[in-house]
């Protein structure tokens, strides 16, 4: 062990003027990122000098071309950091990963950790390579003008360590597979195997990644109680405390310079009168004045009106708000940053409640200046289902356009899916998803993810939070009703039962009333027809829903 740390640090130290691109110490530390790179840039110069990146490509240069190469083992290289990682803008929320794939990654891990520090120490290679060419190309940018913007600045930092993770990984590459120390324990090692099992029953054949994250890490966890696999393997675990530094400092830095929003008007006891022309006004941080921000209008934390898509210039007037908002006082605005430079830390902004009250008489230039063409048939209020009233959504105040249905997409064959109970058979899953009459849902586009085929009429729908439990709040649409209604999920299986239409494919969709701590909205449902059962995962956010088609078989 001790031959196997000095051999470790003797390769480390060893690298050509390869880890000295270290972050200034605590006493000198910088607050402002674009100082704080232009320090890094000027203390390592040797680090992005065209020698330098000559010489990184003439050692590394084939992981760039590496076609055997699973990038997903990059999830391995920190997995007690998994969350953390995503939180960091490291992670795309939309992101979905192979089942398979994520299977192969967690056998490997038990059975063959030498295998799988090989893969790892492949992919972390190619990454950390891509990532030093990018931090690269930045400071030559730095170099030739003399400036550095703040989004540059961002992506420099939490860039450049893939020149020191290089070597890192290198020397994972050349680890012998001797170095195997397990010591099991059989109770924790049943409890590993129960957890790839539960995935691999669970999930369907794509996982987001916001649930892969989670899995593997409490997978992780459990391995590490067990002592078996990778966690009992020596080299994997000098790589990864290794790595795992330099990815808390980049996580914590990036964390750190996330963009911010601040509503300051309205709040709480401003008073607009609707229909008519309302000013918003707010604050930011680490968002440039070239960003846009989308405002949204909410009633009882649901969207009620998308107020436009502005340049954040933290003021904007005569924004109108729509014809037949009823008068309350449970009213916000919610604010979300778009096409963030941090992947996953969106800055989104909620105000208190305000109130709007209804006009006395419509001003008629309002009247004028709305086309024709969208004008509606007024509709009474009062008339409305209480149900449906608070979750009313009109168009925003344009032209009324052609819509165009979206292709639904033609589903894979059948997967095997899990179910609660193992002597209950399969719901019967099409190979095709039949075009539905509704693909749009006030204003969200709805996607269908499959059909299912049931036997009864009647069935029972369960649903809970898929992940970690972060404050979502939905309703559960079907066929257009709604039967769930601002439901705010948790591990807690919520069931109810509904009554099917004979003789149509009834559409069931998730709709989002916010966006939680880890976007999007993520539900597992169990849908049982009391001699069968399926178990479905439907994301959604505040643009689109996730939905299934539901027949009773004839």
């Amino acid at each position: 062990m001790k031959n196997i740390l000095i051999l470790f640090l003797w390769f480390f130290f060893s690298q050509p003027n390869h880890a000295h691109n270290q972050t200034p110490s605590i006493e000198s530390r910088i607050d402002d990122p674009i100082e704080l790179s232009k320090k890094i840039i000027n203390e390592g110069a040797d680090s992005w000098s065209e020698d330098a990146k000559q010489r990184i490509l003439d050692i590394y240069g084939s992981a760039n071309s590496s076609n055997a190469t699973n990038k997903n083992y990059i999830l391995l290289e920190s997995p007690s950091l998994v969350f953390d990682y995503f939180q960091g803008g490291f992670g795309n929320s939309q992101e979905l990963l192979s089942k398979d794939i994520f299977l192969n990654m967690l056998n490997q891990a038990v059975n063959s950790p030498d295998i799988a520090s090989a893969e790892v120490a492949k992919a972390s290679m190619e990454q950390s390579l891509k990532e030093y060419l990018l931090a690269y190309d930045i400071v030559k940018k730095f170099k030739e003008s003399n400036s550095l913007s703040n989004e540059d600045a961002i992506k420099f930092l939490e860039n450049r360590f893939g020149y020191n993770k290089l070597s890192f990984a290198k020397n994972l590459t050349n680890a012998s597979s001797d170095n195997y120390n397990p010591v099991s324990n059989k109770k924790n090692a049943r409890k590993v195997i129960s957890k790839i099992n539960f995935i691999k029953k669970t999930y369907p054949s794509q996982i987001p990644l916001i649930n892969v994250l989670a899995e593997l890490e409490e997978f992780y966890q459990l391995l590490q109680e067990a002592n078996i696999g990778l966690t009992a393997y020596v080299p994997y675990n000098n790589f990864k405390n290794s790595v795992y530094k330099l990815n808390k400092q980049r996580i914590s830095e990036r964390i750190q310079w996330r963009s911010t929003i601040e509503i300051k008007y309205p709040t709480n006891g401003t008073v607009w009168i609707a229909p008519g022309p309302v000013e918003l006004k707010w604050t930011t941080s680490n968002l440039d004045e070239s960003k846009t921000i989308k405002f949204f209008l909410t009633r009882d934390d649901v969207v009620v009106q998308e107020l436009g898509v502005f340049k954040n210039m933290n003021f904007v007037k005569d924004v109108r708000l729509r014809r037949g908002l009823p008068a309350g006082d449970k009213y916000k605005i919610m604010g979300i940053e778009l096409f963030p430079v941090n992947k996953y830390h969106i800055a989104k902004y909620a105000t208190p409640y305000f109130t709007i009250k209804k006009a006395d008489k419509i001003p008629e230039e309002i009247i004028v200046e709305v086309p024709a063409e969208i004008v509606e048939t007024p509709v009474d209020i009062a008339e409305i289902p209480i149900a449906v009233k608070e979750v009313i959504v009109e168009p925003v105040q344009e032209p009324a356009k052609v819509v165009e249905k979206p292709a639904v997409p033609v589903q894979k064959p059948k997967e095997t899916i899990a179910v609660v109970e193992e002597e209950e058979k399969e719901i019967t899953v099409s190979e095709v998803v039949k075009t539905p009459n509704r693909t749009v849902f006030e204003g969200r586009k709805i996607s269908y993810q499959k059909e299912l085929v049931v036997d009864s009429e009647t069935i029972t729908i369960s649903l809970y939070d898929h992940g970690r439990a972060d404050g979502d709040i939905v309703s559960i649409y079907l066929n257009g009703e709604q039967i769930v209604a601002n439901h705010i999920l948790t591990y807690t299986k919520k069931s109810f039962e509904v009554k099917l239409n004979l003789n149509k494919s009834n559409d069931l969709f998730l709709y989002a009333h916010n966006l939680g701590k880890f976007p999007p909205n993520t539900v597992s449902i169990e849908i049982k027809d009391g001699s069968s059962a399926e178990n479905i995962v439907l994301n959604s956010d505040l643009s689109s829903c996730e939905a299934v088609l539901i027949s009773v078989k004839q």
